[in-house]
């Protein structure tokens, strides 16, 4: 009979407890779901750029796994070349395809960019710069009702013409120059860049290298790797909804960490002092003194915090303490005493 009163207490105490992690959730599979909605109709609708990308109309790819891959058609490489100083920007917007960043020489931007397609044409895409005081901007504009490639990066598609036109850029950024690069279905790699840098795809990995960040960089399907060797002002933010995050920061960080994940982990190597209730899927907290933002979120996949040297995973041991005072329990992560000192961040291949 006590068996049986007990188990309304039990119940009440169990939503009691995890009534938060319910409710978040459920959220977060809502989201998941409208976000796999709005890729399958390929449209847009949220953030910058994305916010002025109306509607995609149709693009025909036929279950194509590689848009540079056999049975397709390259055309002829596309060049732009023009002088940008630290003080101005570059924008590069795509839509279907991989955009790639590596280290230019001097004060020179060189932008290359390929075409290929099954059965449309080239003509149905036209590559677009804009150049201005503040940079310049540079887009793949298919043919469409409506189109806009704005001197500071707006980019607008609306009512596209159904085709199968993908474009792969390459870009030689000159050093110290900023970069804003997005697309919707591709991969996002930037590396050698000396200049915070903002990286947006759909569908898509991203890697970022630069020894000058921040970073902001976001995709819904794919992994993000931001490497950034030293810090100016401003906030890091990391987003997917598929995928790991590993982010490989200075040991020298101060900053104010929200982390979290619904399937995975958080794991930090950074000594971190948290305030609050203990979650391996939500972590948040301070790294030295604090300060700027670091922000990374996930909803399957794990966030990797690391000391530089430590990319390929292999990270020191931690050791979790504990302080309970009358109000709040303190948690420390701190490296364990037989952790060898962390290595300068190699060069990339």
């Amino acid at each position: 009979m006590s068996m049986l009163a007990d188990q309304p207490l039990t119940f009440r105490r169990f939503l009691s407890t995890w009534r938060r992690e319910i409710i978040r959730g459920g959220v977060l599979f809502a989201l998941v779901i409208t976000a796999g909605l709005m890729i399958s109709r390929v449209k847009v609708g949220f953030g910058v750029p994305w916010a002025s990308l109306r509607s995609l109309g149709d693009f025909d790819f036929g279950g194509d796994g590689d848009l540079f891959g056999p049975g397709r058609e390259i055309g002829d490489e596309w060049k732009w070349t023009g002088r940008v100083t630290p003080s101005q920007q570059v924008w590069i917007r795509n839509t279907i395809g991989p955009v790639e960043v590596v280290q230019g020489t001097g004060d020179v931007l060189e932008v290359s960019a390929e075409k290929s397609w099954r059965h449309s044409g080239p003509d149905a895409v036209q590559l677009v710069p804009v150049t201005s005081a503040r940079g310049v901007t540079i887009c793949a504009v298919w043919q469409a009702q409506e189109s806009n490639c704005g001197a500071t990066g707006e980019y607008a598609l609306s009512h596209v013409h159904k085709n199968d036109v993908a474009v792969r850029f390459t870009v030689h950024l000159p050093r110290g120059v900023k970069v804003d690069v997005s697309t919707i279905s591709g991969e996002v790699v930037i590396d050698g860049a000396a200049a915070p840098v903002v990286a947006n795809t759909k569908n898509g990995g991203i890697v970022v290298h630069t020894s000058l960040g921040p970073v902001q960089a976001n995709t819904i399907n794919g992994n993000i790797e931001a490497a950034m060797d030293a810090l100016t002002g401003g906030d890091i933010e990391l987003g997917t909804k598929n995928g790991t995050v590993t982010a490989v920061l200075p040991s020298s960080l101060n900053a104010d960490v929200d982390a979290s994940t619904v399937n995975g982990r958080v794991e930090t190597e950074f000594a971190l002092q948290v305030l609050g209730k203990i979650s391996p899927r939500h972590v948040r907290g301070t790294i030295g003194s604090g300060g700027r933002t670091l922000r990374i979120n996930t909803i399957n996949g794990s966030v990797l915090i690391r000391r530089p040297g430590n990319g390929d995973g292999d990270g020191h041991p931690v050791r979790v303490e504990t302080r309970r005072t009358r109000h709040e329990t303190r948690v420390r992560v701190t490296p364990a005493p037989d952790a060898a000192p962390a290595a300068p961040v190699p060069p990339r291949p």
